[in-house]
C-alpha cells in the first residue's frame, strides 16, 4: 500500500468561512509538515477533520487505498481506527489523574503488565522519572508538554497531529522547548503534521510547509 495520506475536503461552519484542505503527506518516514496561516484560517479544523473529530462537508481523506472519509460514499472511519496521535493546544491532560495515570489512559486493551511496560517506556523516553505521582498542576509547562506528547504516542500511532504545541508555553521558555520538540520528533521517526501561526515554529520544526487560508 502506498504510505501517503491524501486529503481534499471542504468544511464550513454556519456563518463562517469556507475551509479547504488539499494535502499530501508521506507516512513511510519521519517528515514534519507545518500547517501555517493566520488565526481563523482553519488550521485546527483541518487537523480535527484528519483525526476524525470533525466531519467535513465534502471531499475525501485517504491513506493509500484505505478510505478514512468519503462524503460521496458516506464513509467516515472512527478516530480510534485511524491510528492518529493528537496533541491538543491546551494539552487536554486530566487534572485529577497523576502523570502515570494520564499515560495509562487509553491503554486499556493491553494487559496489566503490557500497560506497565509501555508506561515505563514513555516515562523514560520523555524524561518524566520522579514525576509519576504528580498531577499536571504540580509539574512545569515543559513537563506538561512532554507528558501530553507521550500520551499522544502511547498507542503507537502512525501519524502525529500537533495543534499549536508551543502556544501554552511562556515566551521565555519557548525557544528551548521548540528545539527540544524538534529533536523529539526526529528521534521518534514518526511523520507529524504541526499547526502553528508562529514564523519561528515554521522555521525550526518544519521539513515542509503548507499555507492555509479560508474564503
Amino acid at each position: 500500500m502506498n504510505a501517503e495520506l491524501t486529503a481534499n475536503f471542504q468544511k464550513q461552519f454556519p456563518g463562517g468561512p469556507m475551509i479547504r484542505a488539499d494535502i499530501q503527506l508521506p507516512l513511510d518516514r519521519h517528515h514534519v509538515t507545518v500547517l501555517s496561516g493566520p488565526s481563523g484560517s482553519g488550521k485546527t479544523t483541518i487537523l480535527r477533520c484528519l483525526a476524525g473529530l470533525t466531519r467535513p462537508d465534502s471531499g475525501r481523506i485517504l491513506v493509500g487505498d484505505e478510505i478514512w472519509f468519503d462524503a460521496a460514499q458516506s464513509q467516515d472511519l472512527s478516530p480510534q481506527r485511524r491510528g492518529i496521535g493528537f496533541l491538543f493546544q491546551d494539552y487536554a491532560l486530566f487534572p485529577h489523574l497523576t502523570v502515570r495515570e494520564n499515560l495509562g489512559y487509553g491503554l486499556g486493551k493491553l494487559s496489566r503488565s503490557g500497560r506497565g511496560q509501555r508506561i515505563g517506556e514513555l516515562i523514560e523516553l520523555f524524561r518524566l522519572q520522579g514525576l509519576e505521582r504528580r498531577r499536571p498542576r504540580e509539574i512545569s509547562g515543559g513537563q506538561q508538554q512532554r507528558l501530553a506528547l507521550a500520551r499522544a504516542l502511547a498507542c503507537r500511532p502512525r501519524l502525529l497531529l500537533l495543534d499549536e504545541p508551543l502556544s501554552a508555553i511562556d515566551a521565555s521558555l519557548r525557544q528551548d522547548l521548540r528545539r527540544e520538540l524538534r529533536e523529539t520528533l526526529a528521534r521518534l521517526e514518526l511523520p507529524a503534521l504541526v499547526v502553528t501561526h508562529d514564523a519561528e515554529d515554521v522555521r525550526v520544526l518544519g521539513d515542509a510547509v503548507i499555507e492555509v487560508g479560508a474564503s
